[in-house]
């Protein structure tokens, strides 16, 4: 292990490790709170009717944003496929594959794709995970770009 990445991760465990010892002398002397349920669903039934009524608008607009953003990426997928043809280079072949993975990252996130795939054929399953991965994906392939 080189000596900067050393420095840089006891630098790291010391900050993760400041951060937890503060959280807990904070926290000393405090009465104790009563356990909320996991993610915070405590949700009174007003809350979820008007979560229910908002839904449509929030959906439309996530709809119209990955829509813009699928036209963006898929002109970044055909930028960088012409630079991959011009120059043939492993790095610009990276990028075309990065800017791929993005682009069926922001086709599977969009919400008029659970309409057609989504909930009505195979309820919460792996149409929610597969944009993660995808974006798991992106990540991967940049930071190993990024270390060429």
């Amino acid at each position: 292990m080189r000596k900067d990445y050393r420095s840089g991760t006891v630098l790291l465990s010391i900050f993760v490790m400041c951060i937890v010892i503060s959280e807990n002398v904070l926290c000393l002397g405090q009465p104790e709170r009563p356990r909320r349920p996991p993610f915070g669903w405590d949700i009174s039934p007003e809350e979820l009717e008007q979560l229910r009524n908002l839904l449509p608008y929030y959906l439309t607009a996530k709809a119209i944003i990955d829509t813009i953003n699928t036209v963006l990426i898929l002109s970044l997928v055909v930028i960088h496929v012409n630079i991959y043809r011009r120059t043939g280079t492993r790095f610009s072949l990276g990028l075309v594959l990065f800017s791929t993975a993005l682009l069926l990252y922001t086709i599977l996130a969009n919400p008029l794709i659970y309409g057609v795939l989504g909930f009505r054929r195979i309820g919460f399953g792996p149409i929610f995970i597969i944009p993660d991965l995808l974006t798991l994906l992106a990540s991967t392939i940049l930071i190993y770009l990024s270390r060429q």
